[in-house]
């Protein structure tokens, strides 16, 4: 040991300590546990990786922004003097756009694994509406970005996910105007974009998450609550586990958890510079945006953004006396109101009881996501060597078998494993997923039928609670 380190060491604590008083947050963190469950401590770290490849994009963002030039003559141009000339550009590039997907997935797991686990409840309701919020945020950072490289796939991408804004009822036109800055994609929407991807959002996310990380601290992290099958009415709160210290002890797991994550992007980076080349998963440059050029067929948005893609199709030109697109964006603006909703709705889990018909809305929602990103992808739309445009019929045949048969391992799973028994919402949902895909019902009304199959289920086992006098909800 160096005393004269040691002394150093001690005399930069003593003038932090005179001035911040470091001993207290020490202190604080000290003390602070993180609760420990019959579920695994795995789903504890998505918050911590999310952060993580939220810095990874800060990071380099900037260093991409050190040689980026918006404009029509200099954004493209720049890009491939980044990822050709520029020492280590391509690297650079490529982890910012793999963090950017990585992130996203994180963000997805951390909030299903919050809804699973009830973390959302009583007093953490403004905690979850703060995770919902930076959710929107991570697919605005995606969707502002994606024009920036100002390629034709980027270009022709945003304008079809811009156009769609048409169809918000009154002010469609004018909020289409507002983010393309006039009636078309051109130049100015870029400048927009730029200013929205690197100040705005930026400022916003950083603000935000400020709050919800606060609000962590002071609320800690939300116990177990009792299983469906605990208790005789109802279920009864687990035998509590001693938790673990938050510092040192979680504090280093998660950073074991970021060096994982560094390792995972790092490998795909050097792998996969470019993305996989899935559509919605790639970032190829490609040839340089031209207005005047037709979009070539087949262009997709963004992964995280297909079931949109895909739910806008499904929709006819018109619904009951109103465009299509208007029915399909308010459908999604219900859904996402409902999801926003949900500590305020689950009534049960605020009072510490089993709240099974919300896990279970999360598996639906699962399978509604997952069956419309993969037709989205028109997996199995065309057979192997075969050119032209994808079946939807058997696009939706092969989309429908590998989600029921997912479908049925996760009931059999969820009835062994965790003895669950309320599948109403996630069967309604695989009902829909049935007759679309195998029995080539039409998806809305495949999706009506589920939905009066998920109410008349959902009313009677209320019913039937209200004759016995107890159990879920």
């Amino acid at each position: 040991m160096n005393p004269a380190g040691s002394s150093f060491g001690v005399k930069v604590f003593d003038w932090l300590e005179g001035r911040l008083k470091v001993s207290r947050a020490a202190e604080f963190a000290s003390h602070k546990e993180v609760p420990v469950g019959s579920h695994s401590m795995l789903w504890y770290y998505f918050g911590g990786t999310t952060l993580f490849f939220f810095t990874v994009q800060i990071v380099s963002g900037i260093l991409l922004l050190m040689y980026y030039q918006p404009g029509e003559a200099t954004s493209y141009e720049s890009i491939r003097f980044i990822t050709t000339k520029v020492p280590f550009g391509w690297l650079i590039r490529s982890c910012h756009c793999w963090s950017a997907h990585l992130m996203i997935v994180s963000v997805v797991i951390h909030m299903f694994s919050t809804m699973m686990l009830k973390a959302y409840r009583k007093p953490r309701e403004l905690t979850w509406l703060t995770g919902f919020g930076l959710s929107g945020l991570a697919l605005a950072f995606g969707f502002s970005g994606y024009l920036l490289p100002w390629n034709e796939l980027a270009f022709f991408a945003t304008a079809v996910g811009t156009d769609s804004v048409k169809g918000v009822p009154v002010v469609g036109q004018w909020l289409l105007e507002v983010m393309r800055g006039g009636p078309d994609v051109t130049i100015h929407t870029l400048y927009r974009f730029f200013a929205l991807h690197i100040v705005i959002l930026p400022l916003v996310a950083l603000g935000l998450m400020g709050v919800h990380v606060a609000l962590i601290q002071v609320q800690g992290m939300a116990a177990e609550v009792p299983h469906e099958h605990d208790g005789a009415h109802g279920g009864a709160r687990p035998p509590a586990k001693p938790g673990i210290k938050f510092f040192p002890d979680f504090v280093m797991r998660d950073l074991l958890a970021w060096s994982m994550c560094l390792i995972l992007l790092a490998t795909l980076v050097y792998l996969l510079p470019y993305g996989p080349g899935v559509p919605g998963i790639e970032w190829e440059l490609g040839k340089k945006a031209n207005p005047l050029t037709p979009a070539y067929p087949g262009i997709k948005p963004e992964w995280y953004f297909l079931w949109i893609y895909q739910l806008l199709k499904e929709f006819p030109a018109h619904l009951f006396g109103i465009e299509g697109t208007q029915a399909a964006l308010l459908m999604v603006n219900v859904l996402m109101g409902v999801w926003a909703l949900v500590p305020f709705l689950d009534r049960r889990s605020s009072r510490e009881l089993p709240s099974p018909v919300y896990t279970d809305l999360a598996v639906a929602a699962l399978i509604f996501l997952s069956y419309l990103t993969l037709k989205a992808w028109d997996i199995g739309g065309l057979k192997p060597g075969a050119t032209g445009l994808p079946d939807p019929k058997a696009t939706a045949w092969a989309c429908s078998l590998i989600v029921l048969c997912v479908g049925a391992i996760v009931v059999v799973l969820r009835t062994l494993a965790y003895k669950q028994r309320w599948f109403i919402l996630s069967g309604s949902a695989l009902v829909q997923v049935l007759l679309n895909g195998i029995l080539k019902v039409d998806y809305l009304l495949a999706g009506l039928i589920a939905f009066v199959l998920a109410a008349t289920g959902v009313y009677l086992t209320r019913r039937g609670q209200k004759v016995s006098g107890g159990g879920a909800s």
